[in-house]
């Protein structure tokens, strides 16, 4: 009867040792106020980004293009109004861009970035994918808020 109780008892604490550990549940919500990207398109010379300025006036945006293209500094931002929207453009080093915005812009707003005369760094194959890491400048907070990468396809 012992030996039945211990070589029970071995093999619930060996049982219990091997059972995978429940996962924890995480609630993710998303907030439809938070700044972002929206879309984004593009073709051989000009790569377009859409993004959303979140609940906050913006003040600038910094964009960071990857390796495998130069970006020019012909930079157009118009508002989804298709208005052009007043900015001036300065490289802060090689690989990043700030797009600064003479007047705030206003809360709520859908921006409109287009990036002509894109060249590649290395011949390019049709249909691959370009990454611009994108941030933005808000007027009452301290630090940049992180907009995402947005990835463009090549047609």
């Amino acid at each position: 009867m012992k030996k039945l109780i211990l070589l029970s008892s071995v093999s619930l604490a060996i049982a219990a040792t091997c059972l995978p550990a429940q996962a924890q549940r995480q609630d993710i919500s998303y907030n439809s106020s938070a700044p972002r990207i929206s879309s984004t398109s593009g073709y051989d010379n000009i790569h377009t980004i859409n993004v959303y300025t979140g609940m906050q006036p913006l003040s600038y945006l910094i964009v960071r293009p990857s390796d495998a293209i130069k970006v020019s500094d012909n930079i157009d931002v118009t508002d989804q109004s298709g208005r052009r929207v007043d900015a001036s453009i300065a490289r802060e080093d090689d690989r990043r861009i700030r797009i600064n915005f003479s007047q705030p812009i206003p809360p709520g707003t859908n921006l409109n970035i287009a990036f002509r005369n894109i060249d590649f760094a290395n011949a390019f194959p049709n249909r691959s994918f370009v990454y611009y890491d994108i941030s933005g400048g808000h007027i009452g907070l301290s630090r940049e808020v992180p907009y995402g990468l947005a990835q463009v396809q090549v047609y």
